[in-house]
């Protein structure tokens, strides 16, 4: 009987990249392998690559934790491909650090120079998977005196590394700010962020965003997909009848889950417009984008379904006509099904919610 091998695969360039399939491939010959996704922004790299027989998109949970959920196997792989290998390593020693403390083998960019790294004594593991990939065996680097996150007696600091001037800082998906240095530190009081360090601070997301907290809540950096890729066009259906129309506000990395068996997404924001209106694209789910031209440049080549139509307002008024749509059309929840509408008669509603505050209606 083959040796099980579970693989947590995390982010879309290891598989726009090609690695993700060649790893699948060559290790499939030798072992029995269970293969998920860890993180969110990859399930339109596993769907534009035809992989979602083979990679389960079906959980939305942080790459720790599907380590987790595999730690029945005889070894635990973490896939990924960093920004550099420097941060790459960087990435491995706080998921397995916040990981149970299994053997896990970290396969870093195997497609461009990669390398195999044990963690928590996985060496015979990572010899082995070193050999079969052609890959050379890095030892990890020594555990730092500094901790990733630390604490004063009024104040949490978390420290985030590998970040370039010029970056986008999200904090649980919403931008908070924009790097201006490699050094880049997050301050909270009680919960609420106070101060980036290194970074030019985007005030409307610090205060989007409210209390958190600072050590576990999922902070990144950068364009969300770095590398080129030909999306998937989602089945598009014919809506008759009854709808389902969902409400997706400054949360896009949630799209998926919030869009499930929907027929229409309300979305609120420009990054959040480019970014569940991306993911939307793969599930065939048109958008009402609602936004205000203050684009984060987090996504800069989104797709976006036929027959959207993103709604510009005036600067400043995208939360405003947002919380109005709520309210208006949602009665406070996050979504609604609707008997005898179509997506028209729906967008009109939109439109007139928005009123004076309305530039220009983009129909794609």
């Amino acid at each position: 009987m083959k040796p099980e091998i579970g693989i947590v695969i995390h982010g879309p360039e290891i598989i726009d990249s090609g690695g993700a399939h060649h790893v699948l491939d060559v290790l499939s010959e030798h072992y029995e392998v269970t293969a998920v996704l860890g993180g969110t922004m990859g399930r339109a790299a596993v769907l534009d690559a035809f992989l979602e027989d083979r990679i389960d998109i079906s959980r939305n949970v942080r790459p720790s934790e599907a380590i987790d959920s595999l730690s029945w196997a005889d070894i635990v792989i973490l896939l990924n491909r960093g920004k550099s290998l420097d941060s790459g390593i960087e990435f491995g020693k706080v998921v397995t650090a916040r990981a149970k403390q299994i053997p896990i083998v970290q396969i870093e960019d195997p497609m461009e120079g990669g390398v195999v790294i044990p963690w928590n004594d996985a060496i015979y593991w990572a010899e082995l998977i070193g050999d079969l990939l052609c890959l050379p065996v890095w030892l990890p680097p020594r555990p730092e005196d500094a901790q990733l996150v630390h604490a004063t007696p009024e104040l949490t600091h978390r420290r985030i590394n590998n970040v370039l001037p010029g970056e986008t800082i999200r904090i649980g998906g919403i931008v908070v700010g924009t790097a201006t240095s490699e050094n880049v530190e997050i301050i909270a009081d009680c919960g609420r962020v106070v101060a980036i360090t290194g970074a030019r601070i985007k005030d409307h997301g610090i205060e989007k965003i409210g209390r958190i907290d600072l050590k576990g809540v999922i902070i990144r950096t950068g364009s969300i997909r770095r590398t080129q890729h030909t999306p998937r066009i989602g089945a598009i259906e014919e809506k008759s009848g009854s709808m389902r129309v969902v409400l997706i506000d400054h949360n896009a990395e949630a799209a998926f889950e919030l869009a499930a068996g929907a027929d229409l997404a309300i979305t609120v924001g420009d990054d959040t417009t480019a970014i569940a209106g991306d993911i939307l694209y793969r599930l065939g789910i048109p958008i009402i984008g609602i936004t205000d031209m203050d684009i984060d440049g987090m996504l800069s080549d989104a797709s976006i379904l036929p027959g959207s139509v993103v709604l510009q307002l005036k600067p400043g008024n995208d939360d405003i006509v947002g919380n109005m749509v709520r309210e208006l059309i949602f009665d406070g929840e996050n979504y609604v099904n609707v008997a005898s509408q179509s997506i028209k008669s729906i967008r009109e509603q939109v439109i007139e919610i928005a009123g004076a505050r309305l530039i220009d209606v983009v129909r794609l």
